[in-house]
């Protein structure tokens, strides 16, 4: 009997080895999906030439704005084209050479799908997986930008500028905007600076590809001017726009985003289809 007791010791201590792998790979995963960090795992394609995603929690959906299903096998540069710019991919392929872990600092990363600040903490586990633990602090670095103008400059735009002026900062978001804008789309300041899809909201459906191109290709830094397309205002009505835009920069070069300029030019397009209506009355006499 006593050699029996002996016997069942390892097979006891086996199981509980097992319950606590258990309990902690639970705990592990309520962590994970809870967690308000961004948390990313890849694992390594042809000795760190790409890595492809293992894992993505539900911070990370939010933040990028894109579901784990949709990312499970894929190359991270597949999703996320800009992440060698962006310097990240450097630090993957280092951390998974040496293992050590390192901290991304805070950086703007763009694609044509999304941009925002984040900032990232990379590791590697025993396992030979990457890690990214990251946060997105889009909101933060806004405040930052708007704080760098100064209080004399706001009032300026506010109190002397009779058109629409917004300022959209690096990652497509609106930073600030000036009366005007209740007076040209309906909506007041409060409500462009909350909406998560400008300028697509505020611009009729027979323009919005068009100026989703101009808007795009204004995030990357070009200028436009005059650009004519219609607004639709927040009571259903539809008037004629024309907008200028033009890069922000700060006294480092450090890019602020840009500047649009929007001037309401109603009353000039129908003057011009009056006179084109009476030019083809003309012709057919």
């Amino acid at each position: 009997m006593a050699g029996s007791g002996k016997n069942k010791k390892p097979h006891n201590k086996r199981i509980n080895t097992e319950q606590e792998l258990k309990e902690y790979r639970a705990k592990f995963q309520i962590l994970f999906d809870n967690v308000c960090s961004g948390i990313a795992i890849y694992e390594a394609v042809n000795d760190g030439e790409d890595f492809i995603f293992i894992d993505f929690n539900r911070a990370a959906e939010e933040i990028e704005h894109i579901k784990k299903e949709d990312l499970a096998g894929k190359r991270v540069t597949e999703v996320f084209p800009g992440v060698k710019k962006f310097g990240l991919f450097d630090v993957f392929r280092r951390v998974y050479k040496t293992g050590t872990p390192e901290h991304h600092p805070v950086s703007i990363y763009k694609d044509e799908r999304i941009a925002g600040w984040r900032e990232n903490y990379v590791f590697r586990l025993p396992s030979g997986h990457i890690v990214a633990v990251y946060d997105d602090i889009s909101a933060s670095k806004r405040t930052e930008l708007v704080s760098r103008m100064t209080d004399q400059c706001f009032r300026a735009i506010a109190d002397y500028t009779y058109d629409w002026e917004v300022w959209i900062g690096p990652s497509g978001r609106v930073l600030w905007t000036n009366p005007a804008a209740q007076r040209i789309t309906g909506y007041n300041v409060k409500e462009i600076m909350a909406m998560d899809d400008y300028p697509e909201v505020v611009v009729n459906e027979q323009d919005r590809n068009r100026m989703i191109k101009a808007f795009q290709s204004a995030l990357r830094g070009s200028t436009g001017n005059d650009v004519e397309f219609r607004i639709v205002r927040k009571d259903g009505k539809i008037i004629w726009a024309a907008m200028s835009w033009q890069p922000i920069y700060d006294d480092k070069g450090n890019s602020l985003g840009h500047r649009e300029s929007i001037r309401d030019i109603t009353s000039r397009k129908e003057a011009e289809e009056a006179l084109e209506k009476v030019k083809k009355v003309k012709d057919r006499k």
